[in-house]
């Protein structure tokens, strides 16, 4: 049995690692499948996301409250805010700009000579939900992370029972000889006469 500051301890660093890379917070528990199956819904849901819309698809400037829900994807996220940092720089030193223009419709008329003005495509919203989702359903996943550390659950579901692990027997009560027909009793001075009783047999 785990202490709870062990549990503790092993919750913060799934929570850590569930954000960093989706599906691994479950994987340090012990849950493989359901890691994997995360790892593989929030990537493809994230990427289709910007195979959509594009580079700006993450963006720091046009769309902060979306880049907020992206950014709970972890190495996805981190990797499209590279992208468009990266966009932005190379937009800088074409138009030989020291800073972006603050105005936004100035900004999105430099983006659309470009070609990555994502305002103008019309799976604008579509590209963004996808991502902004798929930060959500890993934010769910990351607390799931948190209650299964703190509750000491290690191991896929069913994992003891599978491997033939019989559930622990309350104290008082002895093994069933189910093949001479004994039946499980309570265990001590417990019956009428003062005899100590242990099993019954047949009738």
């Amino acid at each position: 049995m785990k202490s709870a500051v062990e549990n503790a301890i092993l919750a913060m660093v799934g929570m850590f690692l569930a954000w960093a890379i989706p599906g691994a917070g479950h994987m340090l528990l012990g849950r493989w499948v359901r890691g994997a199956v995360i790892f593989v819904t929030i990537g493809a849901l994230f990427w289709s996301g910007v195979l959509v819309g594009g580079v700006l698809t993450v963006d720091q400037h046009n769309a902060r409250w979306w880049l907020a829900a992206q950014m709970l994807t972890g190495v996805h996220g981190l990797a499209g805010f590279h992208r468009q940092r990266e966009a932005y720089h190379q937009l800088k030193a074409d138009h030989k700009l020291d800073d972006l223009p603050t105005d936004p419709l100035e900004l999105d008329a430099l983006l659309q000579q470009e070609g990555i003005a994502l305002n103008d495509n019309p799976g604008d919203n579509i590209a963004r939900a996808y991502t902004g989702i798929a930060g959500m359903l890993n934010l769910l996943c990351i607390t799931d992370v948190l209650l299964l550390g703190l509750m000491g659950v290690r191991g896929e579901r069913g994992e003891e029972r599978d491997a033939g692990v019989s559930p622990a027997r309350p104290a008082g009560i002895l093994p069933a000889q189910n093949a001479a027909g004994w039946q499980d009793v309570p265990h001590g001075p417990s019956v009428a006469g003062g005899t100590p009783a242990s099993r019954e047999g047949p009738p």
